[in-house]
């Protein structure tokens, strides 16, 4: 007696669609600018020569905090009148505290007070007050 075979063959496709990796939530997908909010001074504040002028507040990047930065300059000639900038250690919420006392001032002056914050992906975000300064 003949004996048959039979022979089958299966193909097994796997597909995968819209499929990522779970890394535990720890990537931002989205890159989400960071905040500031200044709390100290606020607007239409004046300093005298000789005081301090803070500069207070928060600021908050998913992306991770690499540096708060301050820069105090003259309205009116763009003149740098103080700048500091501090690093954050690669944190979300980072709050800041910077003083300058006030020199040179012989007239009064509009300023601005610029604090920017730079996430570890050198994103740049920044919030702005006006002050002025006396003598």
């Amino acid at each position: 007696r003949p004996i048959a075979v039979i022979t089958t063959k299966r193909v097994i496709a796997i597909t995968t669609i819209n499929c990522k990796k779970d890394d535990g939530g720890t990537t931002n997908t989205t890159d989400t600018p960071g905040t500031i909010t200044i709390t100290i001074p606020t607007t239409s504040n004046v300093f005298i020569n000789g005081t301090p002028l803070r500069v207070e507040g928060e600021m908050t990047d998913m992306n991770g905090l690499a540096t708060a930065k301050v820069e105090i300059k003259n309205k009116a000639t763009g003149a740098v009148l103080y700048q500091q900038s501090n690093p954050t250690t690669n944190v979300s919420f980072f709050r800041f505290m910077f003083s300058w006392t006030v020199s040179g001032i012989t007239a009064p002056t509009p300023a601005t007070v610029k604090v920017t914050a730079i996430d570890k992906l050198s994103n740049q975000v920044f919030k702005e007050v006006d002050v002025t300064l006396v003598n």
